[in-house]
């Protein structure tokens, strides 16, 4: 954008809002949802209107189109209906990715509500009959108890050795794919019950199933109330307060190392230094940069801000006048100093008056001493 505007940058923030995607209606939850709903009910776009009820019919039809280009997966059942077809003789390792993936499933369900299932077949059922082999359902249970043996769950094997058609049940497949689970009892209900039960059972399901969806509507409109809540409340007020005399004029090792580190990334905005260290003022920020210029190279650090930010303004007049100060204040140091000649006739007058005040003290000492 800016390339096109040849760097203009007003142009460019006028402009982007022409190029500004539209926000994606579809959430995760709902993607989800869809494809699961489709599943069940196909293109049956009113049936899927009712898990979604906050989309319209146009809406799914148009995300339909949009995610049957883009689907590039292929489900397990896909994959089971392949395998059918193709006949490989090697069905263990399917079998076996089948089971890993339905496993995870049935532990997050039965994590929460425990159910009882058949130790035979493995389908779940709300009742199980107890048996010396274990519980079971009520199929397994009739045929053990009419045979004495335990129900086989596995197509007989032929007598010439070769395997089953395809048709053939699967041996030791009993969980369904993943995601769907099947109950031992609703089955028999549907089976054996009279004229449309099964139909009211199904009715039932998805009844359940709409109360789901409005559940989680709701939870997504509370959320996305207390976040609305959560970015209008002010957060000051609640803040810890800093007590006022944790500010010190005293420089520590680590204080002196951040203090490099703020010029070094925020320059000569002694402000926002002194925020970062947090114990120290802007005027005890701004004396360090002059005391401690030339002992820490305070100007490399400058340069470098300067490469990633731009050069900063000359017209630095108090830091000029601290410098002069500074220097002014080093020469009188140097004055002063031990090696000059009025320092060494000032040290041989107080050394005299010591030496007097001395002799002064002795002499009161032994009057004393003679008082006695």
């Amino acid at each position: 954008m800016l390339f096109w505007h040849k760097h203009d940058l007003d142009k460019a923030m006028q402009d982007l809002a022409n190029f500004t995607p539209f926000p994606d209606e579809w959430t995760v939850e709902d993607k989800v949802l869809f494809e699961q709903a489709f599943q069940f009910h196909g293109k049956s776009f009113h049936r899927i209107r009712q898990m979604l009820p906050d989309k319209s019919i146009a809406q799914l039809v148009k995300y339909y189109y949009s995610w049957k280009k883009t689907r590039t997966r292929t489900s397990l059942m896909d994959r089971q209906a392949r395998k059918l077809q193709s006949g490989k003789e090697d069905q263990g390792g399917e079998e076996v990715e089948m089971k890993e993936q339905s496993d995870d499933d049935d532990k997050d369900a039965n994590s929460s509500t425990p159910k009882p299932n058949c130790f035979n077949c493995g389908i779940l059922c709300h009742v199980t009959h107890s048996t010396p082999k274990g519980q079971m359902c009520g199929t397994c249970h009739q045929y053990f108890t009419r045979t004495g043996n335990i129900r086989p769950t596995t197509g007989p094997i032929r007598k010439d050795g070769t395997k089953n058609s395809k048709h053939s049940l699967f041996k030791n497949n009993s969980k369904p794919p993943k995601g769907m689970y099947v109950n031992h009892d609703d089955l028999v209900s549907l089976a054996t019950g009279p004229n449309g039960q099964g139909e009211t059972l199904l009715k039932a399901m998805d009844r359940e199933i709409i109360s789901y969806k409005r559940v989680v509507q709701n939870n997504k409109q509370l959320l996305s109330s207390l976040q609305r809540r959560s970015r209008e409340k002010d957060i000051e007020p609640y803040r810890i307060p800093t007590p006022e005399n944790k500010f010190n004029a005293r420089w520590k090792d680590d204080e002196l190392l951040l203090g490099v580190q703020g010029v070094r990334k925020y320059g000569k905005n002694f402000k926002i230094i002194a925020e970062a260290i947090g114990t120290k003022t802007e005027s005890n920020v701004r004396s360090f940069f002059v005391n401690y210029r030339r002992r820490y190279n305070l100007d490399a650090a400058l340069k470098e801000y300067e490469a990633e930010n731009g050069p900063l303004p000359e017209d630095d007049e108090v830091l000029k006048m601290e410098l002069e100060r500074s220097s002014s204040a080093t020469e009188v140091v140097s004055e002063s100093a031990p090696g000059s000649p009025s320092n060494n006739s000032s040290l041989g007058d107080s050394v005299s008056n010591k030496k007097w005040e001395s002799n002064l003290c002795q002499m009161i000492i032994t009057i004393v001493l003679l008082a006695i």
